[in-house]
């Protein structure tokens, strides 16, 4: 069973048809005045937003069925100006987080009250997974992957299951039904259908 912490906050939300997982790098171009303001705001209080994955293509609303109720909090590791002339900003996927609530402020941009979700019993489930912790080895190893830096746990199971899900070519809808999951045990299963489906 998922465990809160007992402290709400509001935090902006950021809604995409991409999402990431907790410990992972997501790139991303900002040019809509509102997230300007949101990163600007972030950057200056030392704090992060929330990336909640967008349900429909029709847009954005405050109508809770449009995007997903858990999404990651994120914060900025790095930015700069892109060739193009738009803000690219690189955030990291800190842990997850439960939306409770929601507002929308005058310029569009939506705050959401949050709490954070706790990993479930994190015991290492390596013995019964071993194939799961020899891919994500494998691919860790590979050059260009290094140059990504990324902070795996091994001794963790779900550091493990968010790094391989996050490194697989699956699709957004895969890496949030991994987002939601209330166990490391069933991330880790779904891992390993999704690694048969390759194989296939």
């Amino acid at each position: 069973m998922q465990e809160k912490t007992n402290r709400p906050e509001e935090v902006a939300l950021f809604p995409l048809t991409i999402n990431v997982l907790p410990g992972a790098y997501l790139p991303l171009q900002i040019f809509e005045p509102r997230y300007l303001d949101m990163v600007k705001d972030c950057l200056g209080k030392g704090k992060g937003f929330c990336i909640v994955l967008i349900k429909k293509e029709a847009g954005v609303s405050l109508k809770s069925e449009q995007h997903s109720a858990t999404g990651t909090y994120v914060e900025v590791v790095d930015f700069n100006q892109l060739e193009n002339g738009l803000l690219g900003i690189t955030v990291q996927g800190k842990h997850r987080v439960q939306i409770l609530d929601r507002k929308e402020q005058e310029d569009g941009l939506l705050i959401g009250s949050v709490m954070q979700l706790k990993e479930a019993n994190d015991s290492c489930l390596e013995e019964d997974y071993k194939n799961i912790w020899r891919v994500l080895r494998e691919i860790s190893e590979h050059p260009e992957i290094k140059k990504l830096q990324l902070e795996i746990d091994f001794s963790s199971s779900s550091s493990v299951a968010y790094n391989l899900a996050s490194l697989l070519p699956i699709s957004p809808l895969d890496k949030q039904l991994i987002l939601e999951s209330s166990s490391n045990q069933i991330r880790l299963d779904s891992l390993e259908e999704l690694l048969r489906k390759f194989r296939s």
